[in-house]
């Protein structure tokens, strides 16, 4: 099985995908999967989205009635395409470069929403969930926007949505509670709120692991923790806060840390 350049997971910018079509959302969110980290550029051919998204690769051109999937990519005015000569008849090699994300303007989407849905949901249906993603409530897989607002804001259609909700909840991938639309569907990465004591503390850590890396120094216990529980996105932690405060003071791990902290009690580092 080859193995796909993809990250762990991907930022979008909620107005991109507010802007783009279901099929061109989900897309645009493969594309973000292989972009560089640093430079927010993907460098590829139209052939290799085309196999990674599970599609022909003329769905993306153009024709008399639709853009192709580069122009409407450019007339979102979030991403800049660059063509480049790859020296071979198609001339399809495509740097697409991608604005930042704005802070509290950005949906965090990872790898397990491709491995998950790629081969077996609908290709609109996945663009579909990610354009609900980007109307929920900050921190939450809610939506709790009235249709019309819902419409004007995701672009789409009252039947089209309603169409697409009724399928998604066939295949239990969102719940109806009420007036609430809930998200069920794996890989919807939730941000938490920013807590100012939180992002001193991780920025603490960060400037102590990069200065005894960088200098072949060996790194606390502390650092070492604090660096597991990144990579794995602090999965498992429920308080940041109360974490944070445990490994400052050096707790974490500790009968004091379990007593004082219990929901820390499941994380395995």
């Amino acid at each position: 099985m080859t193995k796909l350049p993809f990250k762990e997971y991907t930022v979008i910018n909620n107005t991109l995908i507010q802007k783009l079509g279901c099929a061109d959302v989900y897309r645009t969110y493969v594309l973000l999967l292989i972009a560089d980290k640093s430079t927010l550029t993907t460098d590829t051919t139209i052939e290799e989205l085309a196999s990674f998204v599970d599609e022909s690769k003329f769905n993306y051109k153009g024709n008399r009635k639709t853009k192709s999937f580069n122009d409407k990519l450019r007339d979102t005015g979030d991403v800049t395409i660059q063509e480049k000569n790859s020296g071979k008849k198609d001339r399809t090699w495509t740097d697409y470069i991608f604005s930042p994300v704005t802070y509290g303007n950005y949906r965090r989407i990872s790898r397990e929403f491709y491995d998950s849905y790629n081969d077996t949901l609908d290709l609109k249906l996945r663009g579909f969930i990610l354009k609900l993603f980007s109307a929920a409530e900050p921190h939450s897989h809610t939506i709790i926007l009235p249709m019309r607002k819902l419409e004007k804001l995701i672009h789409m259609g009252h039947d089209t949505i309603n169409k697409y909700i009724d399928q998604l909840i066939e295949l239990d991938l969102l719940d109806e509670v009420g007036d609430s639309t809930i998200l069920k569907a794996k890989g919807l990465i939730l941000d938490q709120p920013k807590d100012k004591y939180v992002e001193e503390v991780k920025a603490r850590f960060e400037h102590m692991i990069a200065y005894n890396e960088s200098r072949g120094n060996p790194i606390s216990r502390e650092c070492m923790i604090y660096k597991k529980c990144k990579e794995k996105l602090f999965e498992g932690i429920q308080n940041m806060h109360a974490f944070m405060k445990s490994l400052e003071s050096g707790l974490v791990g500790t009968k004091q840390d379990i007593k004082d902290n219990e929901e820390l009690q499941d994380i395995i580092l």
